[in-house]
């Protein structure tokens, strides 16, 4: 028995960049401001609840709100660049998602290595009629892939396209 392992040159590669992408649902941004302004509220109080106590140093409080306002405009910048890079595209045998400004992150996961397909919505989410996407793979519990911010129709025509393509029909 041989074994033959050939070389294959990066102009063959096939480019899924040539794959139609799709942009999750615009209020979905506002979900993500809600979800963002209730941490930070939260977060700055403690500081500022901190000024009024005498055995704490003026200083920290002031330091904190600084740290904590650079930390806004950070999330505050990944918000607002990175939402226009949050885009799926569904090809013949796998699921592309790509996210994030400060850390964009490409992923491309097999139909034939998902194992369990769900479609999810919590309270805000809700509000907003907003659902997620969760694809899990081998060996993973917390999602490999989840794609927030889908409508409904949508959420549940890419859940019936995954399993479509992973269902083995015993015969």
């Amino acid at each position: 028995m041989n074994f033959e392992n050939l070389e294959v040159h990066i102009d063959q590669l096939p480019d899924f960049k040539s794959v139609e992408l799709n942009s999750v649902q615009k209020r979905y941004k506002k979900l993500i401001w809600i979800n963002e302004g209730l941490v930070f509220i939260l977060l700055f109080a403690l500081p500022i609840v901190a000024f009024f106590f005498e055995p704490v140093p003026i200083w920290i409080p002031i330091v904190v709100l600084a740290i904590l306002s650079f930390v806004l405009a950070l999330r505050a910048t990944e918000i607002e660049k990175g939402f226009p890079l949050r885009l799926f595209g569904i090809r013949q045998y796998d699921i592309i998602y790509q996210s994030g400004f400060f850390y964009f992150t490409e992923t491309v996961i097999p139909y034939n290595r998902i194992q369990h397909v769900e479609i999810k919505q919590g309270p805000l989410s809700r509000f907003f009629n907003l659902y997620s996407l969760r694809l899990y793979t081998a060996g993973a519990s917390s999602g490999d892939l989840i794609i927030d911010g889908l409508d409904k129709e949508t959420a549940q025509k890419l859940k019936a396209k995954v399993l479509a393509k992973t269902t083995i029909i015993d015969e």
